[in-house]
């Protein structure tokens, strides 16, 4: 919830300044939005009739002096035609300073999607490095910290109350940098998977992980709909206060609420390093009571013990030195064994039992894949629907319609996934790929919808018929965990998915932003269907797969 809160409003609030800051050039507020105030009556000699506004937006001056002449105009006809002349002219204008909204702020959302996504790779790869010894509650506890950080940075922009709009989105923009050096919401989703697939049974993960993924979406829901009626009742500054007390309650239930076994990181060495000084100790206390004979016996003691002192402390440092280096070089055998996990050695041997093994990585590759295309096209297509539904001149969209499109959006998928998947696994045994096969369809003819269609009424019901596109990330990750055998694989799987999905992340947000920014002037739309272009691969990949992995359980069994 807090994550689409803090997301959203920041895309949103993003978009407002950019738009506050193009019209501020033009000397007209924010609701006067390309509105011509006709009360330069007296300036009949101002022979200029261009004024610059940027580098290439140009504002026709004088119709004023159209509307002061229309009464000494017999003809009624050419009366009309001047008419028809201001509304030409008042229609590019508004077409020119809207693209040029949409262009300034699709680069600035794709800065901002950059800046989360580039530090969070290398920290979600050190949660996984650190997901066997490290409790998962605590990985959890740090992107809390990184959102309430955040949202103090943004109440210090809020507070400071920037006239001039660009210092504001540098604020959100290095806000954002915060949030993805502590791992925003890919680390805790990773530790929640990893949690989840160590403690249930195969044939019941599809279901646990759906209705895991179901809860994300009602959280999400919830946390668009609050955005809504924050921006609607409220403000910005309020909703960044609610979002910074919901993460302080969330790292109270994790640290108190949420128990696990997971051992910490120096256990093993600070076990094996403390047997050494208690050896240490006991020799020392024997050589000490035998120390009440002679003087040259005292002597030849005093040399022993500084001799086994020093080989022990040297030992001591030896074995700390020998961890340190272990776990500076961990990332790398990390790396190594991910590596031999993907691109396993194929065995020479025919017999089924090593095919079986050879067509399993084969496969879990191919999952991989989906996944990146998959994560490619949501991730652009995050961006792109709010400068498309927030473009005046197509839908007349505002901020408030937008969250609650969101909000139908994800409500129901949490829909499909708490109520109807349960019921199609246990009444119909549906496979898989089956599922996500029947995702794809239905999300394409969203897509189809959202771009060939301009009513408010068919759009939302285009979310209603897309809605099973939930099924295909639930299933592609339940897919992957049954093909995976060993917890030390299923971790490097996780981490892999985790990385897979922020890399997409930023590729998808620049591809579907450049794209949309060169075709806006022609068809804006055309970025849908370019996203269904994107997904008939991704369709044929699992048509094929699901075939393979039919003949794949029949060997196996």
């Amino acid at each position: 919830m807090s994550e689409s809160l803090l997301q959203y409003g920041n895309r949103i609030h993003i978009y407002t300044n950019v738009c506050q800051f193009i019209i501020n050039q033009l000397n007209i507020t924010f609701d006067q939005l390309c509105q011509f105030h006709y009360n330069n009556h007296n300036n009949h000699n101002n022979n200029q009739q261009y004024e610059l506004v940027n580098t290439d937006l140009f504002v026709y001056k004088n119709t004023s002096n159209i509307i002061n002449n229309h009464y000494n105009i017999s003809n009624k006809i050419q009366i009309q035609n001047r008419m028809n002349y201001i509304r030409f002219i008042q229609s590019n204008l508004y077409t020119t300073i809207q693209m040029n909204i949409q262009k300034l702020s699709g680069w600035y959302l794709l800065i901002y999607r950059l800046l989360t996504n580039i530090p969070s790779i290398l920290i979600c790869f050190i949660y996984g490095l650190l997901l066997n010894k490290i409790k998962q509650n605590y990985i959890m506890i740090i992107p809390c910290i990184g959102c309430i950080l955040t949202c103090i940075l943004l109440i210090i922009n809020l507070l400071l109350n920037f006239k001039f709009n660009k210092n504001s989105i540098i604020f959100i923009l290095i806000s954002g940098i915060i949030y993805g050096l502590f791992g925003k919401s890919n680390a805790i989703n990773l530790c929640v998977y990893s949690y989840i697939t160590e403690n249930s049974q195969k044939n019941k993960r599809t279901n646990i992980i759906g209705r895991l993924l179901g809860i994300n979406f009602f959280g999400l829901a919830i946390g668009t709909l609050l955005l809504g009626i924050f921006y609607r009742f409220l403000s910005y500054f309020e909703m960044i206060i609610f979002v910074m007390i919901g993460n302080l309650l969330i790292i109270i239930i994790l640290l108190f609420l949420i128990k696990n076994s997971k051992k910490s990181l120096f256990n093993s060495s600070s076990s094996s390093s403390s047997s050494s000084p208690s050896t240490t100790t006991q020799s020392v206390d024997v050589m000490m009571n035998q120390s009440d004979e002679t003087h040259v016996e005292q002597r030849d003691f005093n040399d022993n013990l500084t001799a086994t002192t020093n080989s022990c402390t040297y030992k001591e440092h030896k074995t700390f030195c020998q961890n340190i280096i272990s776990y500076l070089l961990k990332p790398l055998l990390i790396l190594k064994s991910s590596y031999q996990f993907l691109f396993p050695k194929r065995t020479s041997t025919t017999t089924t039992t090593n095919t079986n093994n050879n067509n399993k990585h084969i496969y879990i590759l191919t999952l991989f894949s989906t996944i990146l295309l998959k994560q490619i096209t949501k991730s652009g297509e995050q961006d792109v629907t709010l400068l498309y539904l927030m473009n005046q001149s197509n839908l007349l969209w505002n901020t408030e319609l937008y969250t609650y499109y969101i909000t139908c959006y994800y409500s129901l998928m949490f829909i499909q996934l708490i109520i109807l998947l349960p019921i199609i696994e246990n009444k119909f045994l549906i496979r898989d790929t089956t599922l996500i096969i029947i995702g794809l369809f239905t999300e394409m003819i969203r897509l189809l919808i959202l771009s060939l269609l301009h009513y408010k009424i068919l759009i939302f019901l285009s979310v209603i018929i897309g809605s099973p596109a939930c099924y295909i990330t639930t299933c592609t990750k339940s897919l992957i965990s049954k093909l995976v055998i060993y917890n030390h694989e299923l971790n490097i799987s996780l981490t892999i998915i985790s990385i897979i999905e922020i890399i997409a992340n930023f590729i998808g947000g620049f591809l579907f932003i450049f794209i949309y920014n060169k075709t806006l002037l022609y068809y804006s739309s055309f970025i849908f269907i370019f996203d269904v272009i994107l997904n008939i691969p991704v369709l044929i990949i699992f048509i094929w797969l699901r075939y393979k992995l039919i003949e794949y359980e029949l060997n196996t069994n």
